[in-house]
């Protein structure tokens, strides 16, 4: 009766209303929002994350909208399309957010909290309710002990066009009666890594279920992510079964809603194609292409960087009875499992920040069949496991080990093949029996060898104290592990971890984790303002060798590179523990699984620069290590790496007495660095906010932070500017203010206020470091960022070693910043109307330019390169909108 509910419940189409509030009931509503705006609802905090939440809609072309938090206000103009995005920046206890347009329509959602989102999809196994778990009863008694939980379960819904928003439903607070039937998997994984991460019982967290039984991951897939793999034969369709069916339905309406993570549970409607016969390898690569194709594109969709993905390999689908019968039958789970192992984080793999609970011997029968275990319970520990190390980045010392043995290297000789595993993984290894097998690792090894690769033996491995596994080769050309849908017998170690099953063809060469770097480049002192980019603003903790990469072609691709930039920087998060014999810092395995040298090589080979980031505390901002007392040691490891800028943060943790110490130690061993290799380190540290550290910071640092952090809000480009001129004094070529990273791109500004952003910057001689998506930038976008003439002034090197612009007229909010240009002749005047309401005329004098009186000047528009005349004693530049500005260049005939 249990099957037959669940049958109906998946065939259920629940039909698409959405209501909508209106202000008054007389004027029809102009605001929509997404159904999960609500009472209850969880936003994603960048608390010890730094993650990026927003709230969308979609209202009146030109609207302004209003989001309040709290006391906060986050503004916003929806776009010609109607559509409207707003970042909010708050953490804290509950709160009200109300969304206000120019009518007066008013939204209101109370009881808002800022916690971790996490977001569950995939089909059955996902849907797989608590109430059907083993001893359901006591997992069901958990649900109260985290009472700041919050479930949002989306309607079972599709359709052939992408849609804003899901049926209507509410955010549910924690009760047994509800939580019984909301996704297994979803609850206890998140509740699990809540607790491996000592995160505590009140932890704010929100859960999203969306997930449907039977559904292939075709339908989970946008168009375009469709568009990315070759076509692969495909049974008959159900309409939820449709190619971007749930995608359109039940992804998209999510696209904004900043997560910690993705759990997903789904393959087992792809395994079985429903065909005569199966090609493993083309069934593997379709199904491995499709599933790092969308979790590329929901990346992709979110803007946020590459979250967490957290995925389950299939566990058996038959029981030990039938596989005894036929344990060669082919069920499709092998492909599935072996596409699953490739679309983790991995040395050359296409996807980073991804884990997956290896379950291959899970297998039991629920109320719901062989198909759906119901030992849920240990599966969703292991995602748990995986979800820490992945989304969390703990190590092994703060956690329980989140894996079975890993694989590091595998040498091949004429007699035997030998695995050879990471010792931390690798502890007391040994066979184990799967629960109710049949004949157990008495009567099956999981080791098979074949000479044909038609018929496969079993062979006994010799599990050696080394951290190795040798298997007898006896003329044969391939091995293979654990290769059966339902397995006898698995390799652990002695957390009871099992070894993923894998496939190997025996090449008598030796297969290396890490891939080997193949150049390095050269470079000489920095004179001008360096140009590059900075990860923080935009991906914050979700970076990794992937974007990285992806970065670094987009900046060669989009013109970047031709106007001048050069440098790729990785912000925190990058870095997780320090090794406990050597000390020497260690790269998160998740983000940089390949290793910084081979992403450094990767960039270096694009003729551009890498750099990245650390704290002069023992801690990072998010809690990362610090350099405090081994900047010696990390700066040979950068040297090693071929690294060619290091950002010095100033965060927490223990630090030196004097704040210059770790920059002088940096300094001291990049000089050396510089001097064996002819590899320039540019060094930009934290703070120096006045001229007393003025007098010689420049003989420490190439650039120094004079500021807090920037936001994507006009008042925190315009503070940081600000507080830029009066230290004009101190820059030099080669040493450099900096007001921090641009927010251009980025929502929060308008296109107007990011030009006189780029503006401000170029006149101040700061350094130009994107802050934004650069592989998905907009023609607006690239052309700020690109505009010769305000680089051309930003990169040149001034008059008499005097490089930074200034204020030298700032009266009734109308602006005048002016830099001389190396020529000798000419000055950068750059006219702001900083007024938030009103129109300005603004005038540049000839005297504040340092031309005398009845001179004639040409003055040239710098963003359009063109010519806008000749004047005598002054110009003005009239009706210069609010946020507006002119750069111009002022040459005396």
């Amino acid at each position: 009766a249990v099957y037959r509910k669940f049958k109906m419940a998946c065939s259920r189409v629940i039909a698409t209303i959405v209501v909508m509030l209106l202000a008054s009931t007389n004027v029809q509503a102009l605001i929509r929002l997404p159904s999960w705006f609500g009472d209850n609802m969880v936003l994603q905090t960048n608390r010890g994350y730094g993650a990026r939440a927003f709230l969308n809609g979609i209202a009146t072309p030109g609207e302004a909208i209003t989001v309040k938090v709290g006391s906060n206000n986050f503004l916003a103009v929806a776009d010609t399309n109607g559509d409207w995005v707003v970042e909010i920046k708050a953490n804290g206890k509950a709160t009200t957010v109300t969304v206000q347009g120019d009518s007066g329509e008013t939204y209101v959602a109370k009881n808002v909290n800022f916690g971790d989102v996490f977001f569950c999809s995939g089909q059955s196994n996902m849907v797989f309710p608590l109430e059907l778990t083993m001893n359901a009863s006591a997992e069901i008694a958990t649900v109260m002990d985290y009472p700041n939980f919050r479930y949002f379960q989306t309607p079972l819904t599709y359709n052939s066009t992408e849609q804003f928003t899901t049926p209507a439903t509410n955010w549910t607070m924690p009760s047994e009666d509800f939580v019984k039937g909301f996704s297994a998997v979803c609850y206890m994984t998140v509740r699990d890594m809540i607790n491996l991460n000592n995160l505590g019982k009140t932890s704010h967290v929100g859960l999203v279920q969306s997930a449907w039984g039977g559904t292939r991951i075709e339908a989970w897939m946008s168009p375009n992510a469709l568009s990315k793999c070759s076509n692969y034969p495909w049974p008959t369709r159900t309409a939820q079964n449709a190619a971007s069916a749930l995608y359109n339905a039940m992804y998209a309406p999510f696209k904004k809603m900043s997560i910690r993570a993705t759990l997903w549970y789904q393959g087992e409607a792809n395994a079985d194609q429903g065909l005569p016969t199966i090609n493993e390898d083309n069934h593997t690569a379709s199904y491995s292409c499709k599933l790092q194709s969308m979790i590329a594109d929901w990346r992709d969709q979110k803007a946020m960087g590459d979250f967490a993905f957290l995925h389950v390999q299939l566990p058996p689908s038959v029981s030990p009875q039938a596989s005894a019968q036929d344990p060669n039958k082919q069920t499709g789970r092998m492909a599935i499992r072996a596409a699953s192992a490739e679309s983790i984080a991995r040395p050359g793999g296409a996807t980073d920040i991804a884990a997956m609970a290896v379950t291959i011997d899970l297998g039991g029968a629920s109320a719901w069949g062989f198909d759906h275990p119901h030992n849920k319970n240990e599966i969703s520990y292991r995602l748990a496991l995986q979800g820490v190390h992945t989304a969390y980045a703990v190590q092994e010392d703060a956690m329980p080990l989140w894996t079975g043995p890993v694989i590091t290297t595998i040498n091949d000789t004429s007699s035997s093949t030998v695995l050879h595993f990471d010792d931390k993984t690798a502890k007391s290894m040994h066979l184990r029996d799967v629960v109710n097998c049949t004949v157990c690792c008495k009567g099956m090894s999981p080791f098979e060898t074949s000479s044909d690769m038609m018929k496969w033996t079993p062979v006994s491995p010799t599990i050696g104290t080394d951290a190795s596994v040798t298997i007898p080769l006896n003329g044969a050309k391939a091995v293979r592990y654990a290769w059966h849908d339902f397995v006898e017998c698995v390799l652990v170690n002695d957390q009871d971890l099992p070894l993923g099953p894998f496939k190997h063809n025996v090449t008598m060469a030796k297969m290396n984790a890490e891939p080997v770097s193949t150049k390095s480049g050269r470079a000489g002192p920095q004179q001008a303002p360096p140009m590059g980019f900075n990860s923080w603003n935009f991906y914050h903790c979700n970076i990794d060798e992937n974007e990285v990469r992806g970065i670094a072609d987009a900046m060669v691709k989009n013109g970047m590179k031709d106007v001048g930039y050069e440098f790729i920087n990785i912000d925190d998060c990058w870095q997780v523990a320090r090794d406990n014999k050597t000390q020497q810092i260690t790269p998160d395995p998740v983000r940089f699984p390949s290793g910084m040298k081979s992403t450094a090589d990767y960039v270096h080979n694009l003729g551009l620069k890498f750099g990245v980031y650390t704290a002069r505390g023992s801690r990072t901002c998010q809690g990362r290590p610090g350099a405090y007392m081994h900047e010696k040691l990390d700066a040979q490891s950068y040297c090693d790496w071929g690294l060619d800028y290091l950002k010095n943060d100033n965060c927490g943790g223990t630090n030196w007495p004097m704040d210059n110490t770790s920059w002088i130690l940096f300094r001291d061993a990049f000089d050396a660095c510089y001097n064996k290799t002819g590899r320039y380190m540019v060094l930009s540290i934290e703070y120096c906010k006045d001229t007393s550290c003025g007098e010689w910071i420049g003989n420490v640092a190439n650039l120094w932070r004079t500021t807090g952090d920037i936001q994507n809000t006009w008042a925190s480009v315009s503070g940081n500017i600000h507080s830029q001129n009066d230290m004009a004094s101190v820059a030099r070529p080669g040493a450099f203010n900096d007001p921090d990273m641009l927010q251009v791109g980025n929502v929060g500004l308008t296109l107007t206020e990011q030009r006189t952003h780029m503006a401000y910057w170029c006149v101040a001689s700061a350094p130009l470091l994107a802050g934004t998506d650069l592989v998905h930038a907009t023609k607006e976008t690239l052309d700020i960022l690109t505009a010769k003439g305000y680089i051309s002034v930003n990169q040149d090197l001034g008059v008499d070693g005097k490089i930074q612009g200034y204020l030298v007229s700032g009266a009734d909010t109308s602006e005048v910043w002016i830099k001389k240009l190396s020529d000798g002749k000419s000055t950068a005047a750059l006219l702001v109307n900083a007024d938030d309401s009103n129109n300005a005329s603004i005038t540049v004098n000839w005297t504040s330019v340092g031309l005398t009186m009845g001179t004639q000047a040409k003055v040239t528009d710098l963003w359009t390169m063109s010519d806008v005349g000749t004047f005598t004693d002054e110009y003005t530049v009239k009706n210069v909108g609010p946020h507006d500005h002119q750069f111009v260049k002022i040459s005396p005939v």
